[in-house]
């Protein structure tokens, strides 16, 4: 039977065992042959691109199907006003107390003039804006990871930090947004770890040799 004391001792052996197998191999002394790039490098290239291609498609079609997108908010908000008058309209107007969701939903809503969905147009075009503007830089620096750029390793960081607080803060998220970013997100990570990190440190040292 193993005694209590001796379980702190194995916890550390995974834990030891776990970081040498994710550390960086050392760079050989002699390192002057070919440089290519590993396996998980280049599985970090496709899955970055495919990211940026994602967030990409999603801000060209939101352009392209922008007058849409506004026309199907203000039919959506037409529908629940008229679901509001149930319980005697929205805002201040509600004077109904069942059903208690309907009651809730219509008492936190608020007219909505033709400046406010100008103002949501405006808000709708940002936002596909920067979607465009994040799948180009995604696929950009996904493309030089196989080069071993470190600019590139840090765009895709930030793009990941960045759509990530936009997702908890934001709400900036949806199955196709959330299916990029866990891309991406996979990308660095291979691209910081073991053979991918060794990589970047083998060209690092390259260049300054």
């Amino acid at each position: 039977m193993t005694s209590s004391s001796q379980q702190p001792a194995a916890r550390r052996g995974f834990l030891a065992s776990l970081s040498a197998a994710l550390a960086p191999p050392p760079i050989p002394e002699d390192d002057t042959g070919p440089l290519r790039a590993p396996k998980g490098v280049i599985t970090a290239v496709v899955l970055a691109i495919v990211g940026g291609l994602i967030y990409l498609l999603q801000g060209v079609m939101g352009l392209t199907n922008l007058d849409f997108v506004v026309t199907s908010s203000q039919q959506a908000y037409t529908d629940q006003v008229t679901k509001c008058q149930q319980v005697g309209g929205i805002g201040d107007a509600v004077t109904g107390t069942s059903p208690t969701d309907l009651v809730d939903t219509c008492k936190r809503m608020a007219p909505y003039g033709s400046a406010d969905w100008d103002s949501l147009r405006s808000v709708y075009l940002g936002l596909f804006v920067v979607f465009v503007v994040l799948g180009l830089a995604t696929v950009t620096a996904g493309w030089f990871l196989r080069t071993g750029a470190a600019w590139a390793r840090r765009v895709l960081v930030t793009i990941t930090v960045v759509t990530v607080l936009g997702a908890m803060f934001l709400q900036i998220s949806g199955m196709v947004t959330l299916i990029a970013t866990m891309a991406v997100l996979i990308a660095v990570v291979l691209c910081y770890l073991a053979s991918g990190a060794q990589y970047f440190l083998r060209i690092k040292a390259r260049k300054h040799a």
